[in-house]
């Protein structure tokens, strides 16, 4: 992955994303961060959603 960002470098969009992400990772597998096993609205299994990345640590679980 490194030798192919050297070629395909991130947009500033993407590096909010990613550290984003990063975060909200980092303090889940810490266990700040409880993952929810179902979805906010219909009980299916959920994944982490970020509503706004500025605030990384901000999660809502939705389903895909």
């Amino acid at each position: 992955m490194r030798n192919w960002r050297k070629s395909h470098p991130m947009t500033e969009e993407q590096k909010i994303k990613d550290r984003a992400r990063s975060y909200a990772g980092t303090y889940m597998r810490r266990g700040k961060i409880k993952k929810k096993l179902g979805c906010q609205i219909c009980e299916e299994p959920a994944q982490m959603h970020h509503p706004d990345y500025s605030r990384p640590l901000f999660i809502v679980w939705l389903c895909r």
